[in-house]
């Protein structure tokens, strides 16, 4: 006679088929697309031209950047005359002076964190390709 399986024999059950399928789903989603892995689409070449021309990307970027925000600051710096007498109107200097100093943040960023990190890359990445360079012909002679 058969009566109600205990609840314990069921979850064991359960946790194993659970167990099961989850071991086959996460071997499956390793598999690659094609058979040996390659990856299809562009790579990524990274040589001193490439960096030189981002640094100048980024040097475009921040012409721009700073273009943009003093067309910005002229039109803003007329609505300073405007509050005179105003409680607002001290408020709005004080706005001004911060802008003027974050801009200016955001300024040496781009010129020294990144155009300047790019350069300094491509030089080092340039040197290091010379001194290959130099090796490689160096073990030809020999």
């Amino acid at each position: 006679m058969s009566g109600p399986v205990p609840f314990d024999e069921m979850w064991g059950q359960a946790r194993t088929t659970a167990a099961a399928r989850q071991h086959s789903g996460m071997r499956l989603n390793h598999v690659p697309a094609e058979p040996g892995g390659a990856a299809e689409g562009k790579k990524l070449v990274a040589d001193a031209g490439f960096l030189r021309h981002r640094a100048k990307s980024a040097d475009t970027a921040r012409t721009e950047f700073v273009k943009t925000d003093d067309a910005a600051s002229k039109e803003t710096g007329q609505v300073a005359g405007s509050l005179k007498g105003f409680k607002s109107g001290p408020a709005f200097t004080t706005f001004m002076t911060r802008w003027r100093g974050q801009v200016e943040h955001v300024e040496n960023l781009l010129k020294n964190d990144v155009a300047g990190a790019l350069r300094t890359s491509a030089n080092e990445y340039a040197a290091r390709e010379q001194q290959e360079k130099a090796r490689h012909s160096g073990e030809r002679l020999k």
